[in-house]
């Protein structure tokens, strides 16, 4: 299956820069990247917010089926769920330890997969709090192809509906890639779902990935593409673009002995980074000195871009599940 580990954290290089602006002020920034930055935020909401959807991205890989299914390389698509746990409802049974099974055969789930209950998550553990509460559940369905894995994931708390959407998964000899599309609706706090379509792809001779999101919201709109090559994914490039109002970007590379990026606010030149990950440097474009307002501002773009690439990387946790 693609790596998602890569894909769901922004490099700590790029943390490192955050941590290092910061350091320079703790004066509030009153720069118009701020402002579109607090876009990110709203849109990052959708999903920091809400319940249902964290506790699927931290328990989906505690996610178990009584028997694994063997996926081709290539041909024919298997059934994604044995037969013998279709139609059944996986909850966390705290005895031996606590894991996911099917402990009332009498509960029914979707015919063509399987149901698990979603409990509120113990941030320290990533396992469901005790004494175990109910946040919803998610609905895993079978939808392949003879060209293409698809599992269609539907999460509902209640009756409503908090996120919908499939993730495709397309194997050759030479590729593994996955593909997510649909949305995340916050059903508690209301507001309009953001809408996304995610790839990671990843080349099986070398490892090297490239990973495109796009997302938008009623705040705000995100396009994100990302390369990882290298030894463990050590060299990096990325195009980052936020669209509030005008648009503020993130472009360049990095290696872990150097950094090359470029922030652009409407296309053109603000500043740039460079030096090492552990040693960043700030300068403004044209000659311009950056102030420590500045500064906190591009700490605030990045934190932003960070937190909806980890949430929305979220989206691929019940992938780990089917696709081998």
């Amino acid at each position: 299956m693609a790596s998602t580990k890569r894909l769901t954290a922004i490099p700590v290089l790029v943390l490192a820069l955050y941590a290092a602006a910061c350091k320079e002020s703790t004066t509030a920034p009153t720069v118009d990247p701020t402002a579109m930055a607090t876009g990110v935020t709203g849109l990052n909401s959708t999903f920091s917010q809400n319940a249902v959807f964290q506790s699927l991205a931290a328990l989906a890989s505690s996610f178990t089926l009584t028997a694994p299914v063997a996926r081709p390389l290539a041909g024919p698509m298997l059934a994604l769920f044995p037969v013998n746990v279709q139609g059944k409802v996986f909850q966390w049974d705290t005895a031996g330890g606590g894991k996911y099974r099917i402990t009332d055969p009498a509960l029914a789930g979707p015919a063509n997969g399987v149901r698990f209950i979603l409990y509120q998550v113990n941030s320290a553990t990533g396992r469901p709090s005790l004494p175990l509460t109910t946040t919803g559940y998610v609905d895993l369905i079978d939808q392949s192809t003879l060209q293409a894995n698809v599992l269609h994931v539907i999460l509902k708390v209640g009756t409503q509906t908090a996120a919908d959407y499939t993730i495709t998964q397309v194997l050759t000899t030479t590729t593994d890639t996955l593909g997510a599309t649909g949305f995340v609706a916050d059903v508690v706090a209301g507001g309009a779902p953001v809408s996304f379509t995610l790839t990671h792809a990843l080349t099986l001779a070398d490892s090297s990935l490239v990973a495109t999101y796009s997302a938008s919201g009623s705040s705000a709109a995100v396009a994100m593409h990302t390369a990882y090559s290298g030894a463990g994914g050590s060299a990096v490039t990325l195009d980052w673009v936020l669209q509030k109002n005008g648009s503020v970007e993130v472009v360049g590379s990095s290696t872990p002995s150097a950094l090359n990026f470029q922030f652009k606010l409407n296309g053109a030149a603000w500043a740039t980074v460079g030096g090492t990950p552990s040693a960043p440097t700030f300068t403004g474009a044209s000659g311009r000195t950056l102030t420590a307002a500045d500064l906190v501002a591009m700490g605030e773009i990045l934190q932003g871009f960070y937190n909806i690439a980890t949430d929305l990387g979220g989206v691929f946790g019940p992938a780990h599940l089917v696709f081998k």
